[in-house]
């Protein structure tokens, strides 16, 4: 009888493992490929600097599945799998708190640098005055762009604020929210050269 007893409870444990690996009861849907809703809540597909997590959060309609960000717990952010491509996505509802910078990140590699001057390299750099336009090849030397992240406060994903590229012996920079092309003043390419080659 304790034989059947233990085999019974054994089954029931493998079954709450597997009802806990296929993650939590949520309706999430996606709809035309940059907006996910999960409950209702409408999250729009972004660009950032982020780790994922191993939490499974769940699957949509569609077979995706949905992990959290590591260091957000209010799942502001959600990574949207199929396979080896994953895409971040934020609530639309969200605005992250902007007025404290805390570091900044060239490239993809994770390593923030908290260095105040470099801070306020990078943050001067969308206030440049010499300006490009016009120029068609100049979009495709962006293909070896370094992007730059900003890491607000504690935030859990670092925002792209744009890329560096060099472009005719000039590194150039490439504004995401002006969607315009500067140029690098010989100061700020200066301090940040290391970073960017």
């Amino acid at each position: 009888m304790k034989l059947r007893y233990g085999r019974v409870l054994a089954l029931l444990l493998l079954l709450l493992l597997v009802l806990c690996a296929s993650g939590e009861k949520h309706d999430a849907y996606r709809r035309g490929g940059v907006n996910l809703f999960i409950d209702g809540e409408k999250y729009i597909e972004t660009e950032g600097l982020y780790k994922e997590s191993y939490k499974k959060i769940c699957k949509t309609s569609d077979g995706f599945a949905l992990y959290e960000v590591v260091g957000d717990k209010e799942r502001n952010y959600v990574v949207c799998r199929a396979y080896w491509d994953a895409r971040l996505f934020v609530k639309e509802s969200y605005t992250p708190d902007r007025t404290i910078v805390s570091a900044v990140c060239f490239g993809e590699n994770r390593d923030y640098i908290s260095d105040e001057e470099i801070i306020d390299c990078v943050l001067s750099l969308e206030s440049n005055e010499e300006f490009f336009d016009g120029k068609e090849d100049l979009m495709e030397n962006r293909s070896k762009e370094k992007k730059i992240f900003i890491k607000y406060g504690d935030e859990a994903v670092g925002e792209c604020v744009g890329s560096v590229f060099l472009y005719e012996e000039q590194y150039m920079f490439y504004s995401w929210s002006k969607r315009m092309v500067t140029v690098l003043t010989d100061d700020q390419r200066d301090l940040i050269q290391e970073y960017i080659l």
